[in-house]
């Protein structure tokens, strides 16, 4: 019979060894997910995003065209209701009108972008440190379907985001942010496919260096 000091040690060290257990195994998990996803340096699919804010009846939709490069980024191209693209960079966002004329963005002006696009950079290009540096995770399921939770750590993110969820197979399928504010984004991700290069118009979007580094 043990003692009341006894049990709770006993509870406390099966507890810990419980919490230890499941943070291996998330790791191991988000580990094998990131493995499947970068057997492909470029990744196309096509989204539609749903926003649903606050201050309106109706969610705000768009559609149009993802492009993840390994070396180049994250291209989002929107193709409905108006035509715009944005280049994902880390530190940057660069705006894309119908008319060409590239302008630099600010990550504040677009921060559900700028989540989105460190979250790919970060889970496609297989750097899952990144993702433990600036999210808690929760993972649910296994390498053939899942889903995963992203808690930001960082003030600097919780600004603009409560948490991200992301959901997928081969490929990430769904992205769910909660703003701060009781907004959200709900982004769907369809005919993912994988590639070796992106296409020559999406380097030029991507920009002249990454055109000039494609060429042999």
């Amino acid at each position: 019979m043990c003692t009341m000091s006894a049990c709770r040690n006993l509870l406390l060290s099966v507890m810990l060894c419980f919490i230890a257990s499941s943070t291996a195994m998330a790791s191991d998990t988000l580990a094998r997910i990131a493995s499947q996803i970068e057997k492909y340096s470029v990744v196309h699919a096509d989204f539609v995003q749903t926003k649903h804010m606050a201050a309106l009846k109706r969610p705000l939709v768009t559609t149009g065209r993802l492009t993840f490069s390994r070396s180049h980024g994250v291209l989002w191209q929107i193709e409905q209701p108006y035509r715009m693209s944005y280049v994902l960079g880390e530190e940057r966002i660069v705006e894309i009108g119908s008319d060409g004329v590239r302008r630099e963005r600010g990550l504040r002006e677009v921060p559900g972008l700028a989540q989105v696009g460190r979250v790919f950079r970060a889970l496609l290009g297989a750097n899952t440190s990144a993702l433990q540096e600036y999210f808690d995770l929760a993972i649910k399921g296994d390498a053939s379907k899942w889903e995963l939770e992203l808690k930001p750590r960082q003030a600097q993110i919780a600004q603009f985001l409560t948490v991200m969820r992301l959901d997928g197979a081969r490929f990430v399928e769904g992205i769910t942010i909660s703003e701060p504010g009781g907004d959200s984004i709900q982004i769907r991700l369809r005919n993912a496919q994988g590639a070796s290069v992106p296409s020559e118009a999406e380097l030029q979007l991507f920009g002249s260096d990454a055109a000039v580094s494609a060429k042999p």
